[in-house]
C-alpha cells in the first residue's frame, strides 16, 4: 500500500519551530519540554522523518507556509509580504 500525505509543513516545523526532523518525535518533544518552551504546540511535534519512514510514507506533498498577518485576522503571520516571501524561500531551500 502506498501512503502519502497531502499537506505537510515540514520546513516550517524545522525553521520556525527549530525542530530537527531527523530526530524521533518523542525526542523532539522531550527536548522542547526540557527546554521549558511554553509556546502553544511546544512538546507536541507531530511528525518527523523516522516516523514517516517507519510508517512507510512513500510520498508527501510538503508545503511552504508564510502568510502576511492582516489586521483583525487571528492567524499568525509576518508583518510584510517581503518577509513572508523570504520565509517561504528559506523553507524552499530547506527542502532542496
Amino acid at each position: 500500500m502506498l501512503i502519502f500525505d497531502g499537506h505537510l509543513d515540514l520546513a516550517m516545523n524545522a525553521l520556525i519551530w527549530n525542530r530537527d526532523l531527523n530526530l524521533p518525535v518523542q525526542e523532539m518533544r522531550r527536548l522542547e519540554i526540557e527546554a521549558g518552551l511554553t509556546k502553544k504546540g511546544c512538546g507536541r511535534g507531530t511528525v518527523a522523518f523516522p516516523e514517516m519512514r517507519r510508517g512507510k510514507v512513500g510520498l508527501s506533498i510538503a508545503t511552504l507556509i508564510a502568510r502576511v498577518q492582516k489586521p483583525g485576522n487571528p492567524l499568525p503571520g509576518f508583518r510584510a509580504s517581503e518577509i513572508a516571501f523570504a520565509a517561504a524561500q528559506g523553507q524552499l531551500a530547506y527542502y532542496r
